[in-house]
């Protein structure tokens, strides 16, 4: 008897996976074929742009819905585990392979992500500790942070889904839900992918502003790059040896700098006009000493673990503004800065400051003014954040200490 209810639910599952409600709405509200419109897929976001947003919603809440109505069913039947979450993926593929439309439907993605939705709630409610749900929350936000700055689902995906996995696993154990998850996200990728392909990639806004620039502005921040150095060796290694290293390296960026006053045509050289910003030849330091400066002073001043978090931030937190704001410019806060910029310079220093939380004694709330305080920072014009942004944040996480 378990075998025959095995084999219906699994058949139930493919034949709530088949009905494609984005077809149906089609046919019946437009006469139209949604295949031969729009992206010529039968799924959730062409049917927002082939029969608009209230249809579009209709065919969304269904295809997040039949998965999991699949799994319903099979518990009611009592059927394995292992049994129901198959189910739930028998409707991914009846949607992909309707019987009734020559066997091709639509990708499966909202059907998917209905189902990572349901085995999330599962693993959230009976594997994770409460301690557990600060990496998870984490995960969320920059999920939503994502797709508020790009505006693309597929976007979100790559950047999303990779860290998900090993997320559960490392959480949640291995168990048929985290594999069932891991499985789901694989697919997702593979989808988004795919998608992208046939979209032609995605095109970020940079290119509004011209393919010199954005080369020119990786090219220094590659650059810039180099200086994850510092903070590195004051974490793993001494006070002494970072320190006497960021002085060394000053006194020669201070060399650098009089030999670049008294000799302004080498300015005009093709390597130092990548590296150095506008306006910054005719400026007393550059922004490089001006960053060795403020580590030499964290590393003398701050303890290891708030200190090499700060440099973190200065290091990498600057690094995410600029490319952020430069490909997703659309909100303006101040001259040359957007909120965009300031959710990427946000969201990477609060993930540095749960790596560093692991090896050193720093909590949550110093994390959070730590990430708060070089953002406000960053996002002031005209304010020399290099010098600025690190010893801020060292400050106020010290303080709250």
């Amino acid at each position: 008897m378990n075998i025959f209810y095995s084999i219906l639910t699994i058949i139930i599952g493919y034949l709530l996976g088949s009905i494609s409600m984005a077809y149906l709405l089609g046919r019946i509200i437009r006469g139209i074929d949604i295949r031969e419109h729009g992206s010529k897929n039968a799924g959730t976001m062409n049917a927002f742009k082939v029969l608009g947003p209230v249809y579009g919603v209709v065919t969304m809440l269904f295809d997040l819905s039949k998965g999991v109505l699949a799994i319903y069913v099979a518990h009611l039947l009592k059927v394995p585990i292992p049994i129901v979450l198959i189910c739930g993926f028998t409707a991914i593929i009846g949607h992909i392979f309707p019987f009734y439309m020559q066997f091709k439907g639509g990708r499966g993605a909202a059907t998917a992500y209905g189902l990572l939705i349901w085995t999330g709630i599962i693993i959230l409610t009976n594997y994770l500790t409460l301690k557990a749900t600060i990496p998870f929350a984490f995960f969320f936000y920059f999920l939503i942070a994502c797709y508020w700055v790009t505006r693309s689902a597929n976007f979100t995906a790559f950047a999303g889904l990779p860290a998900l996995i090993p997320l559960m696993f490392w959480f949640a154990g291995v168990n048929a839900y985290t594999i069932f998850s891991a499985v789901l996200c694989i697919y997702l990728l593979v989808v988004s992918i795919i998608t992208v392909n046939i979209a032609g990639g995605i095109k970020p806004e940079s290119e509004t502003y011209g393919r010199k620039v954005v080369k020119i502005k990786l090219i220094r921040k590659t650059v810039r790059l180099g200086a994850i150095i510092i903070p590195l060796m004051y974490l793993i290694f001494t006070r002494k040896l970072a320190g006497g290293f960021t002085a060394v390296m000053l006194g020669l960026f201070i060399i650098f700098e009089i030999v670049r006053r008294l000799r302004p045509d080498l300015h005009k050289v093709r390597g130092l006009k990548i590296i150095l910003k506008k306006g910054e030849p005719t400026r007393m330091l550059s922004g490089y000493t001006f960053y060795l400066i403020s580590a030499l002073f964290i590393i003398l001043v701050f303890p290891k673990g708030i200190g090499g978090l700060s440099l973190l931030f200065l290091t990498w937190g600057d690094l995410a503004a600029e490319l952020v704001g430069l490909n997703y410019p659309r909100v303006k806060t101040f001259p040359g800065k957007t909120l965009e910029g300031s959710l990427g310079c946000f969201s990477i220093c609060l993930l540095l400051g749960f790596a560093v939380m692991i090896f050193y004694d720093i909590s949550l709330f110093q994390v959070l003014i730590g990430s708060l305080a070089a953002t406000f920072i960053e996002s002031i014009p005209k304010l020399e954040d290099n010098l600025f942004m690190g010893p801020v944040a060292a400050l106020c996480m010290w303080l709250l200490g």
